[in-house]
């Protein structure tokens, strides 16, 4: 069967972004154990075991889809009383223990943790805050949508049937302040130098929204490098 000149020019990229990051990517993780930030009967009590392993089983399918570049992947899910799930800061996806998963809360609460969260939380929560109905939140770094961002570009919605309902796509500096206004139409936010993020009602569904953004990304790509590649 004759070869595709589009796979090809994949096939390429691809490799050169394995090369470029790969400090980061197909390395082996190391769970970081997070500090207990509220005793084992109130976690259950929010967080029951079962709610805490569907979380870890998300994110390391996550991590063996290669969404998440080493230890820069975040992930939450939102529980009753505006409580939440989170990713310890510099936990990896693939490999990740119970003792990663911190219970947060949406304001200062004491009992809840206040130190080490992920680098990016005030973004999923701002999302969470802008979403009633978002029930979880999802920043990773597939590779077509960091090589679209190096260059300043978010992936075109109108490429792919269905990728309008993601709505807006927004492209920030990751020092920017969060505003109502960023997340108003969207639920999917571009952070330069730091991945995307994702809102969705699941982390399963976050997970099938970031596939389809970073095959808009990677079709965004040939479009507007491919000749570079």
């Amino acid at each position: 069967r004759a070869s595709d000149p589009a796979s090809a020019k994949q096939g390429g990229v691809v490799a050169r972004l394995s090369t470029t990051y790969s400090h980061l990517w197909g390395k082996k993780g190391q769970s970081v154990a997070a500090p207990r930030a509220v005793g084992s009967d109130v976690r259950d009590l929010y967080a029951p075991a079962a709610v805490r392993q569907a979380m870890l089983d998300d994110v390391a399918q996550a991590g063996l889809l290669g969404f998440s570049a080493g230890h820069l992947g975040e992930a939450s899910v939102r529980l009753k009383g505006d409580k939440f799930l989170v990713t310890a800061a510099g936990s990896w996806f693939q490999g990740m223990q119970d003792a990663d998963l911190l219970l947060a809360s949406e304001t200062p609460e004491k009992g809840f943790a206040q130190d080490g969260l992920p680098a990016a939380w005030r973004l999923h929560l701002a999302g969470y805050r802008q979403h009633a109905q978002a029930g979880a939140s999802l920043l990773a770094q597939p590779a077509a949508t960091l090589a679209l961002m190096a260059s300043g570009y978010v992936p075109d919605a109108r490429l792919l049937d269905g990728a309008i309902a993601l709505g807006d796509f927004v492209l920030i500096d990751a020092e920017a302040e969060p505003t109502p206004e960023v997340f108003s139409n969207t639920r999917v936010i571009f952070v330069k130098n730091v991945g995307v993020l994702v809102l969705a009602s699941t982390l399963q569904q976050a997970i099938s929204d970031l596939h389809l953004v970073n095959r808009l990304s990677e079709i965004s790509v040939w479009q507007t490098r491919g000749s570079a590649y």
